[in-house]
């Protein structure tokens, strides 16, 4: 078995930890790729000034809700599937792929009013911006938006394939879109001069590529083409799909509000304090979005034994990931804290956004260590059809535990101590979900051992 498997791996069989590898390599470079059109936007964006890369973060919330909800249909189509397949009953394959693009398509549509200026600028500045930032951010958000239903087809199609045991082709299809944006968004920002509106449209065509290229591979390994139609039974279809992946988007809406709720505190400081905050989560969203994506393969491994029954096979499963993942972490905390003036670099920081932004990047990193805990969770309990432990734990850790730490650090040790809010709220939320986990564990392990008693 290779690491890049072409085709379909067998889930239910074969030595974990060669699996876990050859489904999460690819996956983690897809992952990787996939968020790269936002940090190859804010390095470009970097360079047109404060106000620029100030209004890019306050568009960064916009991003997430969008993602989030297609996340929420990625993961809950991508686990019906697998736990379909694991059970034998293929006729629930091709219809729940077919009903999962409209369903997303149909929850991104309200974003489409944020494409009326007055009503932009309204919502935008109750967050916390104005002035010429609201313009700025208006030309961002035109082509960011028009390109959500793009990348609702490319997360329906890569949740078909990850279901299937291959990570392959939506890696290839995002190296590709990751390629061209790189190519256009210099030329279009530069020198056709349409500053950060040049960065959104360059995403834009880089994820339309993407698209195109993912949807010919499913039509080459024969696997269904998800299509905007509808079919008998899809109301029904919406309602399996939702029962488990509103949970998974309501836990990647939590990350969009806090980040908007942070914004605010650091606004009332400056504008450099918001791009600083800015460039270090995306640097340290690029060094754990691999870990993301390890993740996320991890599922439909977790959701096909599962449907078998083998729980033992479960519960080995998540300790080869923390040891995995514990690995591949260490050395990314340790180019964090020691070389952040480098990473800053690309984007031309200068004065205070320099100053803060490798504060920043340091702090945030010593909380590195401990994400495995999290990503485990949400692996395991989204694997058991249980997400509702990981929404818990995030919740928990941004919304009760970052925010206010934000607000009583900054008021107490000024600008820098807002950054500290990070790693204090990785740590406390860590020690919830190492609980949760354990606990589902040792249930796992214990259902194994009477699965076994009884077959005696």
């Amino acid at each position: 078995m290779k690491i890049f498997a072409a085709k379909t791996v067998d889930l239910g069989s074969g030595p974990i930890p060669r699996l876990i590898l050859t489904l999460a390599v690819p996956a983690m470079i897809s992952m990787f790729f996939q968020n790269l059109y936002a940090f190859i936007d804010t390095i470009f964006i970097s360079w047109l000034g404060p106000v620029p890369l100030a209004a890019q973060a306050f568009s960064i919330p916009l991003f997430y809700i969008a993602l989030s909800l297609g996340k929420g249909v990625q993961v809950g189509t991508a686990t019906l599937i697998s736990h379909a397949r694991g059970s034998g009953d293929e006729s629930q394959v091709g219809a729940l792929a077919r009903a999962a693009l409209p369903l997303l398509l149909l929850l991104i549509l309200p974003l489409f009013l944020l494409l009326i200026p007055r009503l932009s600028d309204l919502v935008f500045g109750l967050m916390g911006a104005k002035g010429l930032m609201l313009d700025q951010i208006y030309r961002y958000i035109f082509w960011l938006i028009l390109g959500f239903p793009v990348m609702a087809y490319f997360m329906v199609c890569e949740a078909v394939f990850m279901s299937h045991g291959n990570t392959r082709m939506p890696m290839q299809g995002m190296l590709l879109g990751n390629f061209a944006n790189l190519i256009l968004a210099p030329l279009l920002m530069f020198v056709m001069d349409m500053g950060i509106a040049g960065a959104s449209l360059a995403a834009f065509l880089g994820q339309l590529l993407s698209a195109l290229y993912i949807r010919a591979k499913l039509k080459e390994y024969n696997l269904v083409v998800p299509a905007f139609k509808r079919q008998p039974g899809m109301p029904l279809l919406w309602r399996k799909i939702g029962r488990l992946g509103a949970l998974v988007a309501i836990t990647f809406l939590v990350s969009p509000l806090g980040l908007s709720l942070l914004n605010g505190v650091l606004a009332s400081f400056s504008e450099a304090a918001v791009g600083a905050w800015n460039i270090m989560s995306r640097l340290e969203m690029l060094g754990l979005l691999p870990l993301n994506g390890m993740a996320a393969s991890l599922i439909p491994f977790m959701a096909y034994n599962n449907a078998q029954k083998k729980f033992e096979r479960i519960a080995k499963g998540v300790k080869y990931f923390l040891l995995m993942a514990t690995a591949f972490i260490i050395p990314i905390m340790a180019i964090f804290i020691i070389f952040p003036h480098y990473l800053m670099l690309p984007f031309r920081a200068e004065g205070e956004v320099m100053a803060l932004g490798s504060y920043a990047i340091r702090v945030a990193a010593l909380g590195h260590i401990l994400v495995p805990i999290d990503l485990a969770l949400f692996s395991l309990a989204q694997g058991l059809q249980k997400p509702v432990y990981s929404l818990f734990t995030l919740g928990v850790r941004i919304l009760l535990l970052r925010y206010p730490l934000a607000i009583f650090l900054g008021s107490t040790f000024g600008v820098q101590g807002v950054y500290w809010c990070q790693p204090g709220s990785t740590a406390l939320g860590a020690v919830v979900s190492a609980f949760i986990l354990w606990k589902l564990v040792r249930n796992l392990t214990r259902a194994s051992h009477s699965a076994l008693g009884s077959a005696v």
